[in-house]
């Protein structure tokens, strides 16, 4: 059997790498919505430095705008879609290679990081939606096992997304 990947294997993989382990709430669902929208708007390069500019907070948002940042640097560069932007390039090196490379090298480059913003948007939508699910079972788990302090009975279970 081959090792080769199809695109969106790998796109996906990459996404998943970026969202890491992380809980999804309903901020950073929005965010995550909104880049694909932004980067068909604003551009690569505008949409890479909005994504910088806000990757400064310890906050959860903070750190997740800092690990999509990470991950579209590292994305470019082990790709080796924009010249003079290697796998270790700081965010200033592909601020300025992203300036002086040519339009089809930044077409490309565009092209391949709305491609890993869907994939962003998509799983993390996906584990938005699942995490008032798993919440609801682990509640009803404790629940059947006794071991519950919550004084809601099992006949009427949480409603989801909504936080005790």
């Amino acid at each position: 059997m081959s090792d080769a990947r199809r695109v969106d294997q790998s796109m996906a993989a990459a996404a998943s790498a970026i969202l890491a382990d992380d809980a999804v709430d309903a901020r950073l669902r929005t965010r995550y919505r909104q880049l694909p929208v932004m980067l068909h708007t604003a551009g690569l390069a505008a949409t890479y430095a909005y994504v910088l500019s806000k990757s400064s907070g310890d906050d959860p948002l903070g750190r997740a705008y800092r690990r999509i940042a990470d991950g579209i640097r590292q994305h470019i560069g082990r790709n080796a879609l924009i010249t003079g932007c290697g796998e270790h390039s700081t965010d200033r090196q592909l601020l300025e290679a992203m300036g002086s490379c040519d339009w089809t090298e930044y077409a490309r480059a565009a092209a391949t990081v709305a491609t890993l913003a869907g994939w962003l948007s998509r799983l993390a939508e996906a584990r938005f939606r699942t995490a008032p699910a798993e919440k609801a079972d682990a509640q009803r788990q404790t629940r059947a096992s006794g071991t519950g302090d919550s004084p809601q009975s099992a006949s009427s279970p949480a409603e989801p997304g909504v936080e005790e």
